[in-house]
């Protein structure tokens, strides 16, 4: 088998770059667009020649399918998802994975028992300014990660009280992205953050979090800075480590390799500079998690694994835990309590 056959779950608001993405994928046949509604569905009939499907359940009776992209509303994410990995196909989730940790830690051991290959679509991991930065962090040693990035106000459908509304939706990446560049496991969580600002929706609004990863002498700090009054404001990356520097800023990473200089001694500050580009990555999401799902010698990494949607659902809930509460807050006591 040449390609993976695969149908979309959501015809709405992201799911057109999903179903874009899965058209458009060389090693994919869009296969089918189901979505309970026909005429949310009716465009992607129009322009890609599928066929509606009014149900998960008839999707799964009816079509020939090897996987699914899931791209519903996210409180629909675990009794979508379970849906499909209860049929035995492989998977792609909008992110956050699921609305609890209980709910996402059930998702994990599903698709493991299953063997399934299920990915999480944080696609930034496939843009080639991370991709840099990941190789640079694996030579310097990152002891700081900090995310500066700002916005202006999000629309009334990011308007909610919900933990992943608000400014937490904008941050999702890059919640994912700390651990990801890190290649270490989050450990401890503070924040501060606040609600009401700007709009009286009780939305989170802006948050300031340190989120350590690791233990020992190789620790990292990941620091995320974000709220939806700074419109305008430059947004970055930075990475400090034990050996080295880099800097995200737009398409340009500019870096430095070797040890930090003492007093009196002399280094260029940055030895390099590299450009990247700005783009979709979703196609490039999914046409990695087919090969992945073809072929068994191709792993699933650099792609999100359901395992890593679930650390990243742990730092984001335990973030707002923390803001709310003024308390550093213990990962794995979160996850123990909360499961």
């Amino acid at each position: 088998m040449d390609k993976l056959r695969v149908a979309m779950i959501g015809a709405g608001g992201r799911g057109m770059s999903h179903i874009r993405a899965i058209a458009g994928a060389p090693n994919i046949e869009f296969v089918a667009i189901c979505d309970m509604v026909e005429a949310a569905a009716q465009p992607v009939v129009d322009e890609f020649g599928v066929p509606w499907v009014g149900s998960i359940e008839q999707l799964l009776a009816d079509y020939e399918i090897d996987g699914c992209g899931v791209c519903v509303p996210t409180p629909s994410h675990y009794d979508t998802a379970m849906q499909v990995i209860e049929g035995g196909k492989h998977l792609v989730t909008e992110k956050p994975m699921a609305k609890s940790v209980k709910q996402a830690a059930e998702m994990v051991e599903a698709v493991e028992s299953r063997g399934l290959v299920a990915a999480i679509s944080y696609q930034l991991r496939f843009g080639p300014v991370y991709r840099k930065v990941k190789e640079l962090c694996e030579r310097i040693d990152p002891l700081q990660i900090i995310f500066a990035r700002q916005r202006g106000m999000m629309g009334p459908k990011y308007l909610s009280h919900e933990p992943f509304d608000g400014i937490m939706d904008f941050i999702s990446h890059d919640i994912d992205m700390i651990p990801f560049l890190a290649g270490r496991e989050p450990k401890k969580v503070f924040a501060t953050m606040g609600r009401d600002v700007w709009a009286d929706v009780n939305a989170i609004e802006y948050i300031g979090a340190q989120i350590v990863l690791g233990e020992g002498p190789h620790r990292t700090v990941g620091v995320i800075s974000s709220s939806q009054g700074g419109g305008g404001v430059p947004q970055r990356l930075d990475v400090v480590g034990r050996n080295g520097l880099a800097v995200a800023n737009g398409n340009e990473v500019r870096y430095a390799i070797g040890p930090n200089p003492m007093p009196g001694q002399g280094r260029d500050t940055w030895n390099d500079a590299w450009m990247g580009e700005a783009r979709d990555f979703t196609m490039d999401l999914y046409r990695h998690w087919a090969a992945a799902c073809l072929d068994d010698s191709v792993a699933l990494a650099p792609a999100a694994t359901y395992r890593d949607g679930y650390n990243a659902l742990l730092i984001s809930l335990a973030m707002v835990q923390s803001g709310e509460t003024g308390e550093v807050v213990d990962i794995a006591e979160y996850a123990a309590s909360a499961e």
